[in-house]
């Protein structure tokens, strides 16, 4: 027989490359899982860094600590998931205006303050993989969460004057030759109607309309007889879905005791089928609460300072000649059928805001109104307010001067204006369903986003990346 020593060993040199393979396989298996597992968990402690500094960033007190405040948040929540800056990982936190800070997926146009990244770097120390010269494996993770406190700001982008309705013809109607002046704004029409006669916005007779802005509409604009507009001011504009989410909490006012008449003065409680005699009558401060309505006539004047109204049935009539003088006055609406104002009467109020859940608001005949909306509290800068459940229409048409300032909202209705004598000066944004502007005399509009009800945006905490 032959001796084959030449293939002595061969079965050696198998096993041993058969070893490092299968240790390879070990390495792909339990270092690779290892790994992904680390990186899965790395990317989710880096979100949840990036949302608590955003919520921390949000709540910060004084705000000008927000941007530390975010910083320290991310770091404490990327330590609690077990990440540190020692190592085996490195924490980054960064506000992405810092310079030379890169954030991607931010929109175009950001404010880049509003917006915190964070990166983590982790570091996994191997087992198996040491065997093919792989002792460690790095990865680098990467969050940006987006930051938006809520802004008190103005309706529809601060236009004066506004009709929201999403499709009637005529939603914004011109008519006579009233004289419509609008300051340091503009108008804006949500209605797609189109063709004339039938538009968006219609202007007839031989008015004249002066804007500073713009004359924003959505559908067409139809011009009947001679009105002047400037219709280089028309621009097209992007309808606003409807109705627009306008929420102001109802005012909670209530009255347990009858009110007591002594002297000229009402007492605070409530009034049943108040018929106000001739003559000079005091409400005292407090809440007065009218079951069955109220009526004024004759020469009555009418002195309410500090003074809550509830109007919970019946009408509110006065067809007085006298005056009305109030300060800090609230008035709800609710229940009864509405508040008209008839007569030649002269209305003076300051801090005051009508809230009229149900029934109509109406100012007609020789009136003369001056009334300014309050400058704090809930109702700060609200002057007429109609929620959306309320479609009754509101009426102010006059013969005589009229100086409102502060909002009026009425998504749902009718807002008609009209004067004939005087001037109308308001320092208003104007809101309604439709709006009617008519009349032979001057309405002037002077728009201050300082004067006007301001809506909060949500604040927003966001993941971007």
């Amino acid at each position: 027989m032959t001796n084959k020593n030449s293939e002595k060993g061969q079965a050696l040199v198998l096993i041993a490359l058969a070893a490092v393979g299968l240790f390879a396989f070990a390495a792909l298996a339990i270092d690779g899982g290892r790994v992904f597992s680390d990186r899965r968990h790395a990317q989710n402690a880096a979100d949840t860094a990036a949302l608590a500094a955003a919520l921390a960033k949000i709540r910060a007190e004084p705000p000008s600590s927000a941007d530390d405040a975010a910083k320290a948040a991310a770091r404490d929540r990327a330590l609690s998931n077990g990440y540190a800056n020692d190592s085996d990982s490195v924490v980054e936190v960064h506000i992405c205006n810092e310079p030379g800070v890169v954030c991607q997926g931010m929109p175009v146009g950001a404010d880049a303050s509003e917006y915190i990244q964070v990166k983590i770097t982790s570091t996994v120390q191997t087992t198996f993989a040491r065997i093919i010269g792989r002792s460690s494996m790095t990865h680098t993770l990467e969050a940006i969460a987006w930051a938006k406190l809520g802004e008190p700001g103005p309706l529809f982008e601060g236009m004066a004057l506004a009709a929201m309705s999403p499709d009637d013809p005529d939603a914004m109607k011109g008519h006579g030759n009233v004289f419509l002046d609008i300051n340091n704004s503009g108008v804006f029409v949500n209605s797609i109607a189109e063709g004339c006669p039938g538009g968006a916005m219609g202007v007839v007779g031989n008015g004249n309309y002066e804007v500073d802005t713009a004359f924003a509409i959505v559908g067409d604009l139809c011009q009947n007889g001679n009105p002047v507009l400037d219709e280089n001011l028309v621009q097209q504009a992007s309808q606003i879905p409807y109705p627009p989410e306008i929420n102001i909490p109802a005012p909670s006012i209530t009255c347990s005791v009858p009110s007591v008449l002594t002297g000229n003065t009402y007492s605070p409680g409530i009034h049943n089928s108040l018929n106000v005699p001739n003559g000079t009558y005091t409400f005292a401060a407090g809440n007065h609460c009218f079951n069955g309505g109220v009526t004024i006539n004759g020469g009555t004047d009418i002195i309410a300072n500090d003074v809550n109204f509830l109007l919970s049935s019946g009408e509110f009539r006065s067809n007085a000649n006298g005056s009305f003088t109030c300060t800090n006055t609230l008035v709800h609406i609710n229940g009864g059928t509405g508040m008209h104002f008839n007569g030649a009467a002269s209305i003076n109020c300051t801090g005051v805001t009508f809230y009229v859940s149900t029934g109509d608001l109406t100012w007609n005949g020789g009136v003369s109104n001056n009334l300014t909306a309050p400058t704090s509290g809930p109702y700060a800068h609200l002057l007429i307010y109609l929620p959306s459940t309320n479609s009754s229409p509101l009426s102010i048409i006059g013969n005589s001067d009229n100086s409102l300032t502060g909002s009026i909202i009425a998504v749902a209705s009718l807002i008609s204006i009209e004067g004939n004598t005087g001037t109308f000066a308001l320092s208003s944004q104007i809101t309604g369903h439709t709006v009617d502007i008519g009349g032979n005399g001057p309405i002037q509009i002077n728009y201050d986003p300082a004067q006007q009800y301001a809506i909060t945006s949500p604040t927003t905490i966001q993941l971007t990346k």
